[in-house]
């Protein structure tokens, strides 16, 4: 059930990836498997896969633009 949750969240990001930083979606994929996010995602202990994909993509943004997730609006938030 977990993968099948990531799956859907992931072909999300990647959706907002390319509605939002002008990427292809080939692009958009190789930069969000490419990104800790991703690595955070598919660890399970973080429970990143229970948050709409808005937030993670708004974690991944962060670290697009910046080099860092924790520039996130969420990331205090949820900490």
């Amino acid at each position: 059930m977990i993968t099948f949750i990531r799956i859907s969240l992931i072909n999300m990001i990647v959706s907002l990836i390319t509605e939002n930083n002008r990427l292809n979606e080939q692009e958009a994929i190789f930069a969000f498997y490419n990104s800790g996010i991703a690595d955070k995602l598919a660890d399970a202990d973080t429970g990143l896969y229970l948050l709409s994909p808005y937030i993670i993509y708004d974690f991944w943004n962060a670290e697009y633009l910046n080099d860092d997730y924790t520039k996130s609006e969420y990331y205090n938030a949820l900490v």
